[in-house]
């Protein structure tokens, strides 16, 4: 697959991206010195204080009280004293190919005739470096993008070259039941597919890419034969299996999530949001081990775009990028004869009334029964940003029944275990990756203390949030 245009000084931008970002390259050796650590993967232990972490290179060499942990002679060293110590967050439900501005999905707002969408795909290859920067300001170490066109593989590639980027998981084009022709510029990022050869065929395209998931978007319309559309989903997840890659499914009504199961479902990426789940559903996603992704605030963000009440909030006003700020209010300040007769229409009727939140309700069960629940945004839709998203989707969380330890633990142990890397990352422990973000206010005390981030680590490389997004807003004009 080639590049679409402007690929290549994309691929430049990245490299070059760390100009005035606030990386430190990875010293020998650096100590981080009197923090607070908290451990997620021991939910309800406490937190333990004056605690030094040491790390050389990318990998964490040792952990412990710092009276008893010496700091090695000629390191650099990091005061956290006041602090608080957390691995690097992940954000297990993304999307690159996606800005989160209003133009980004036409198919959903369709607001082409303020900003034409070849135009905003072109904006966001070219911005790709400061989307990378702003997940970790926000202290995300790690992203799983679920699904979009085969740029993403490339997008994959600049991520691994570049010093200031988040670890990326990634999936090709969505094998869809639907089509969304508004989406295809030459390279889709969504493809309807209507039989399991068909479903073959495209998974054997995306393997050869090397994706760590395969996705399909399992939309089931009044009508759609159930069955029919099961033995797609199967296809592929035994594409996925067969290649030792897992399945990822959007599925979010309780029939369709259950023959998602049915079909090999590794990941649900959205919440069951239809109906309560029932002890089935939750036997069925236990058996299968499956990784149970909530998103709960993407539809917010949609509905608050479209209707006129989107309003960034203290996090967002830090920590995403200015570029993306400006865009949320265009459709705002755009003449009425710019905005199309449906989006206009739509204005005009105000907002549905709020119906009951399945989503929010199913949350508690799906955790109580043993299922594995992994923090997820669904970032690059409309409204949804990428980084400080997570800051929202936390609440929610929270808001849902979640207390913070849970909340930490699936942003983190149980991230790793989305992006397959659950021996790598997730913890702060010797001998793991120095993936770890350290805090100026207490985590567990509410969510929003967890956007005052102080230093992100990165595989031992040391950012500053602050010198990130002063690097973004200084660039904001250059593509």
């Amino acid at each position: 697959m080639t590049f679409l245009p402007r690929s290549i000084s994309l691929l430049i931008a990245v490299l070059v991206a760390l100009v005035g970002s606030g990386a430190r390259a990875a010293d020998k050796t650096t100590a981080v010195v009197g923090g607070t650590l908290i451990h997620p993967e021991r939910p309800g232990a406490p937190a333990e204080k004056d605690v030094t972490v040491i790390f050389s290179g990318d990998r964490i060499q040792a952990v412990g009280p710092s009276k008893s942990t010496p700091v090695p002679k000629g390191a650099k060293v990091i005061e956290a004293k006041g602090k608080w110590i957390l691995p690097g967050m992940i954000d297990s439900h993304v999307h690159f190919f996606q800005s989160g501005d209003p133009f980004t999905r036409p198919d959903a707002v369709d607001a082409t005739t303020i900003v034409p969408y070849a135009k905003e795909v072109e904006r966001n290859k070219a911005r790709l470096p400061a989307t990378f920067k702003v997940w970790l300001a926000s202290g995300v170490t790690s992203v799983a993008d679920v699904g979009g066109p085969f740029w993403n593989f490339d997008m994959r590639d600049a991520a691994k070259k570049s010093p200031a980027a988040p670890r990326v998981a990634v999936a090709g084009p969505l094998t869809s039941m639907v089509d969304r022709p508004a989406l295809d510029l030459g390279d889709p990022p969504i493809i309807k597919i209507t039989s399991p050869e068909a479903a073959r065929e495209l998974a054997k395209k995306e393997l050869a890419r090397k994706p760590d998931f395969l996705k399909v978007w399992f939309i089931h319309q009044k009508g759609d034969d159930l069955a029919a559309q099961e033995a797609i989903v199967k296809a592929t997840g035994d594409a996925a299996h067969e290649a030792g890659i897992r399945l990822a499914v959007h599925a979010t009504e309780l029939d369709v999530a259950k023959s998602a199961l049915r079909a090999g479902a590794d990941v649900l990426v959205h919440s069951v949001n239809d109906k309560p789940v029932d002890a089935e559903f939750l036997e069925m996603a236990k058996a299968r081990k499956v990784l149970y992704v909530p998103t709960l605030f993407v539809r917010d963000g949609y509905r608050l775009v479209i209707y006129g009440g989107w309003k960034s909030t203290e996090p967002e006003k830090r920590l995403a990028d200015p570029q993306i700020l400006a865009q949320m209010d265009a459709i705002e300040k755009a003449p009425k004869e710019k905005l199309s007769p449906k989006l206009a229409e739509r204005r005009a009727k105000g907002p549905p009334q709020q119906t009951r939140r399945f989503d929010m309700e199913n949350l508690r069960p799906v955790w109580d029964a043993g299922i594995t629940v992994a923090m997820g945004t669904d970032a690059g839709n409309v409204g949804t940003l990428h980084g400080p998203s997570i800051f929202r989707e936390m609440q929610m969380m929270r808001d849902a029944g979640l207390t913070m330890p849970e909340i930490l633990l699936s942003a983190t142990v149980n991230g790793a275990k989305t992006m397959g890397m659950e021996r790598d990352i997730g913890t702060v422990e010797p001998g793991k990756l120095a993936d770890l973000i350290i805090l100026d206010a207490d985590p567990l005390a509410n969510v929003d203390n967890l956007s005052h981030v102080y230093r992100t680590v990165k595989g031992g490389v040391v950012f500053n949030p602050t010198d990130l997004m002063r690097s973004i807003r200084q660039g904001q004009g250059r593509r």
